[in-house]
């Protein structure tokens, strides 16, 4: 049974590489880059071994530690796990638990991940062949760490989307997605702690990775190393913890799996009928209808939600990337990013809609309504978002001079964004997750080409919105601050000009291509 899930697995693998020749480019390429970083890391670890027992048990061992939680991190973030083939396909087929847990652990060892991970462990050999009992110990613990990998990011992608723990994963998620994108200033923070006092630098990391050696994540990778050094009550004491963890979760998930059906059965909570939300306070008619539709997305639907999170964040990653100190320029620009990446969000917004788009053509509702509507909904949120960016930035830099130049910058910025969203989302149609699943998982189906039509959007904004930041470049970087009002005025002026015409002419082209987009939407879903 276990085989044929295998065949289908790659059947499906092979339908989807003879749909687009681009596919196989791309599938081509990210085996190449795969199989170059499985070298280099085997390249690493033959030079790990050659420098000694204890080089090589830390660098496995950290190693090791990094890609056990990289596994269990892939169900949250945007790579995901692959959804192909999973449990809840599985429940119709005469199948125990076990031989669907057993096929679902086999499926992700036969990906691309998978095999990544598998030659990685297979390369840690080359750094310890010259400990025959440490390569006798990574044996039996390699199996061990793959296996690890595997079934808890299964275990984690089971519990972020199935049943009353697809809110909490969501939010765990979220959060995840958060603590991912901080992790350069988080690993910064950490490389200062470890060397503020300047001495004893190697002591203090091995500190470290011996700690993380002892849980779950590395226990597993640590033992070998334990072997090498002459420690085999320690390499005993690791290898019975990497075993009780995998054992643990499978277990856990095996409780995920059988409780999975009897959630998913449970009668919805009773919807409140008495109120209409935004449909009841915003205009009515089309216009008002897609304002209200839209704004209700990106208030409650988590794969906005997502997006949005960058606005907190941003300003954070650009004051530890410039290293210019929170009263440099790029800082107080940050505002200006996050407009231009929330207005980037929407680019392909039909894409979400997924089938209520349907409900959209056959009620005739016109191009120009949809995109107007569209545009209020996110000016709504975004707006409000970017100018308190602008404000915290600006006030903490004690430049409160820019102010209306930078808002100006940003503003001008996010609205031509959203002019050029009006037109590429009445054009592109995106794999995204359907509403309701999980918002970081991993939808097959996206093709290079969708990847290069993406690229030029993002580019084609920033270049059209350059305009819209020539006087507060002025202002910042000439010295013109006599013209911090005007450049707030021409920032705001054209890029509203910007938004105005991308909403005329996405919805000409959103006239001529709703058809086609509902036809693509389905396609995407399988209707």
């Amino acid at each position: 049974m276990v085989a044929t899930v295998l065949r289908i697995r790659f059947a499906i693998l092979g339908n989807v590489l003879a749909s687009s020749a681009w596919q196989v480019v791309a599938y081509v390429v990210g085996g190449l880059g795969t199989l170059w970083l499985v070298g280099v890391a085997g390249v690493g670890l033959f030079f790990a071994g050659a420098a000694g027992a204890e080089v090589a048990r830390a660098a496995i061992a950290a190693g090791g530690a990094v890609l056990t939680v990289g596994w269990v991190i892939a169900p949250l973030v945007a790579a995901g796990v692959d959804t192909t083939i999973d449990a809840g396909r599985l429940a119709p087929f005469p199948m125990s638990t076990r031989q669907i847990m057993t096929a679902l652990t086999a499926v992700g060892v036969a990906g691309v991940p998978g095999i990544a991970t598998c030659l990685v462990a297979l390369a840690t050999f080359a750094a310890w062949w010259r400990w025959p009992l440490a390569a006798l110990a990574a044996v039996v613990c390699i199996p061990l760490g793959v296996l690890t990998c595997v079934v808890a990011s299964r275990l984690v992608a089971a519990f972020a989307s199935a049943g009353r723990g697809r809110r909490v994963g969501e939010a765990v998620g979220i959060v995840v997605f958060g603590a991912v994108m901080l992790a350069g200033p988080i690993i910064a923070g950490v490389a200062n702690l470890l060397t503020s006092s300047g001495d004893g630098l190697a002591a203090r990391w091995g500190t470290v990775i011996a700690a993380a050696s002892w849980t779950p994540v590395g226990a597993a990778w640590g033992v070998p190393g334990d072997v090498a050094t002459g420690h085999p009550l320690t390499a005993l004491a690791k290898l019975v913890i990497a075993a009780a963890t995998l054992a643990l979760l499978w277990l856990l998930w095996r409780r995920r799996i059988t409780v999975a059906p009897i959630a998913t059965a449970r009668p919805a909570a009773r919807a409140r009928t008495s109120r209409l939300g935004w449909f009841g306070r915003l205009p009515t008619g089309a216009l008002g209808a897609t304002w209200a539709r839209a704004l209700t997305y990106w208030l409650r639907d988590p794969r906005y939600q997502r997006q949005l999170l960058i606005v907190p964040l941003l300003p954070i990653l650009v004051a530890f990337a410039g290293r210019g100190g929170l009263d440099a320029t790029p800082f107080v620009l940050s505002s200006v990013l996050v407009a231009l990446i929330l207005g980037f969000v929407p680019y392909a917004d039909v894409s979400y809609d997924g089938t209520a788009f349907s409900g959209v053509v056959a009620a005739g509702i016109r191009g120009r309504a949809d995109r107007a509507g569209r545009f209020l909904a996110a000016g709504t949120v975004a707006v409000p978002l970017v100018l308190a960016v602008a404000i915290v930035t600006v006030g903490v830099a004690g430049r409160w001079a820019l102010l209306p130049a930078v808002a100006g910058a940003a503003v001008g910025v996010l609205f031509v964004a959203y002019g050029v969203s009006a037109v590429s989302s009445a054009l592109i149609v995106v794999p995204v997750p359907a509403s309701g699943d999980n918002p970081f998982k991993r939808v097959p189906g996206t093709t290079f080409t969708a990847g290069i039509a993406v690229f030029g959007v993002l580019i084609g904004t920033a270049v059209l919105a350059a305009p819209a930041g020539i006087a507060t470049a002025l202002v910042l970087f000439g010295g013109a601050a006599s013209l911090t009002w005007v450049a707030l005025a021409i920032g705001v002026g054209y890029g509203l000009a910007i938004a105005i015409a991308g909403v005329f002419a996405g919805g000409a082209v959103f006239d001529r291509n709703a058809p086609a987009l509902l036809a693509r939407l389905r396609a995407l879903n399988g209707i």
